[in-house]
């Protein structure tokens, strides 16, 4: 099998297995696999971002009384590296997102997952989960609230990012604040937009940090949201949903009123990527084909022991999807990869051109990356 060095991290923790077992029909993996190869072969023709080796952790960091999951993913690097923010959606651990994340830190991004454990896999044993009434439990998440709740947390993680690395964390030191970009999934998206500016008249979002750009995957739009509170955004925008982007928890009447969003956007060099075939699943870049547990290896531990004051830090078990309650979001079939593909190589050209100011991922934005969509989307 021909592996592309862009995907070793998707692809690396299945080498173990495919060395025992290349040739053998019953590759508990081999779905995976095939799927990986897929995409491989889809993006050969797109933007070619940079390729680089990376390493992560996952954690729990105690923030006076609440508990905050945290992911890190970056590329094996000395230098100064630039920051995603990444902002899961309803529901996900701080671990979702992981095919957009392992590719953007791939291309060279240190990627920061943040998610309230309140707004995680933990909601789904709340008594209206176990209920089985999710669009309640959506009403209250998506709350004027709870959103100022989520950039309160946001903002007690950078304080904490910061003198983490100020006390020595190499990795964490390696951030360059100056190109940080703020990305989100769906309950994320809401989050991400308003660290960016979104429907702040007058005001601010509380986060201490000047995004470069902003990406936004199926973005949330209150049904009573006008146009212009998305308009006060002053930095670039990528927006990325589809017809086949249905909110499982129905707070979302229609992927229309996700589309405002991005039709509403002014700041220069804002793009709006609209796909053909993407579900809300495809879209979360989450468990887009699941691997046996046989088929996984364990993820190693977070580094040093800064992550907790006067002890070591161990990387938490979390829970996944609806372990121990009911879920909205079921099994669905194996995604189209070239809608994966798609939502892969137009944010990573759009991050390369916002952030590091690449010209030749402006020209594939402005000129090859329409026809090589082709019926797979349209990008604006």
């Amino acid at each position: 099998m021909n592996f592309q060095p862009r995907h070793w991290l998707a692809v690396g923790v299945l080498i173990g297995t495919i060395g025992l077992t290349t040739g053998c029909a019953t590759n508990p993996a081999e779905p995976h696999i095939k799927f990986i190869e897929l995409i491989n072969k889809d993006l050969i023709t797109a933007y070619q971002p940079a390729h680089n080796e990376v390493s992560g952790w996952d954690d729990t960091w105690q923030l006076g009384r609440q508990s905050v999951d945290v992911a890190w993913l970056a590329p094996i690097s000395h230098e100064r590296l630039p920051l995603i923010i990444y902002l899961p959606g309803l529901g996900e651990p701080a671990t979702a997102g992981e095919q957009w994340r392992d590719a953007w830190a791939q291309a060279g991004y240190a990627v920061l997952s943040v998610q309230g454990q309140a707004y995680g896999p933990a909601l789904y044993l709340t008594g209206q989960a176990q209920a089985g009434v999710f669009r309640e439990l959506a009403a209250d998440r998506y709350s004027s609230a709870s959103l100022r709740d989520r950039l309160n947390t946001l903002q007690q993680v950078l304080t904490d990012v910061r003198a983490r690395a100020a006390k020595g964390d190499a990795q964490l030191a390696a951030i360059d604040w100056n190109q940080v970009t703020v990305a989100g999934f769906d309950l994320g998206a809401q989050t991400a937009a308003a660290v960016a500016g979104a429907g702040q008249a007058g005001g601010a979002s509380g986060v201490d940090v000047q995004p470069k750009a902003v990406l936004l995957l199926s973005p949330y739009v209150d049904v009573e949201a006008r146009p212009e509170a998305f308009a006060r955004m002053a930095s670039p925008v990528l927006t990325i949903t589809s017809p086949d982007d249905e909110d499982p928890f129905n707070w979302v009447s229609s992927n229309q009123q996700r589309e405002l969003l991005g039709a509403s956007v002014t700041a220069a060099g804002s793009y709006r990527l609209k796909l053909a075939r993407a579900t809300y699943k495809t879209l979360s870049g989450s468990d887009l084909v699941p691997v046996p547990a046989e088929g996984k290896a364990p993820k190693a531990p977070p580094p040093g022991d800064e992550h907790t004051p006067g002890g070591k830090s161990h990387a938490k078990t979390k829970l996944v999807g609806s372990e121990g309650g009911h879920s909205p979001v079921g099994a669905e079939p194996v995604p189209d990869h070239k809608q994966v593909a798609s939502i892969q190589a137009v944010s990573q050209a759009f991050l390369d051109s916002r952030v590091k100011h690449n010209p030749a991922a402006s020209e594939w934005l402005q000129k090859a990356a329409p026809g090589w969509l082709g019926n797979a989307g349209w990008l604006q």
